[in-house]
């Protein structure tokens, strides 16, 4: 009998050391497998840590770079603005403007005709301020024609003819509208100068008008201003030139 209590006491007490070895076991593989995920997690962690060091150093970079760019792109910016200032006021110092524009216009024109540019220099220099006239104006009347009208009378010559001077108008109509045979003051004239050789100049506007024609060393000044119904008056006087 003492000896079956003592073999079942073993058996508890192996049963008992085998349960004990067993949560051991489960603790130490517990600690093991906490440990492994800790020093996993770390490894992670770390390498995490590294690519999120590289990215932000990248955008650091990526920004300094950005921001050199927006300062070249600024001084290029205050390097163009200065261009266009200097570009702007050497346009209004070199370029001209009002009746020095209309000055060169003819310059330039003159030129492309042929005029020699010493030619052009010389009339410059000696051209003055004030024309020596002979203050000997002559008036000549003639029938200024109208769009659809012919006639007698309708041209007058200066310098023995070499200045011819002649025009057109609109037509006069009467209080129902029917055109009639001079022509209207109140609308603007055509008035033409020929030259001798066939060189033309039209001036056009309302009257009066004025024009210079250059023969030689004298130039022919004219006033056409408006007569008798139907006439216009052209008066010429000769000045020295230039």
């Amino acid at each position: 009998m003492a000896i079956g209590l003592k073999e079942g006491r073993r058996r508890q007490r192996r049963k008992q050391r085998g349960a004990l070895l067993k949560f051991a076991a489960a603790a130490i593989a517990l600690v093991l497998l906490g440990f492994f995920a800790y020093e996993t997690g770390t490894v992670f962690a770390q390498r995490e840590t590294r690519s999120l060091r590289e990215e932000v150093a990248e955008l650091k970079d990526q920004m300094n770079s950005i921001d050199a760019e927006n300062q070249n792109l600024k001084a290029q910016l205050r390097g163009a603005k200065g261009q266009v200032a200097e570009w702007s006021q050497r346009y209004e110092q070199d370029v001209p403007t009002g009746k020095a524009q209309e000055l060169f216009r003819l310059l330039s024109a003159s030129l492309e005709n042929g005029v020699p540019a010493s030619r052009l220099a010389f009339v410059i220099r000696e051209a003055k301020a004030s024309t020596e006239c002979r203050n000997e104006p002559d008036d000549k009347r003639f029938i200024l024609r109208t769009s659809g009208g012919r006639g007698q009378n309708n041209w007058v010559g200066f310098a023995n003819t070499s200045i011819v001077v002649t025009g057109i108008g609109e037509p006069a109509v009467n209080g129902d509208g029917a055109p009639q045979a001079w022509f209207d003051p109140a609308k603007p004239v055509t008035i033409t100068f020929t030259r001798v050789g066939g060189a033309k100049t039209d001036v056009k506007g309302l009257l009066p008008l004025s024009h210079g024609v250059v023969l030689g060393d004298t130039e022919y000044r004219f006033n056409v201003v408006t007569g008798p119904r139907g006439f216009v008056v052209v008066t010429g006087d000769r000045c020295k030139y230039p």
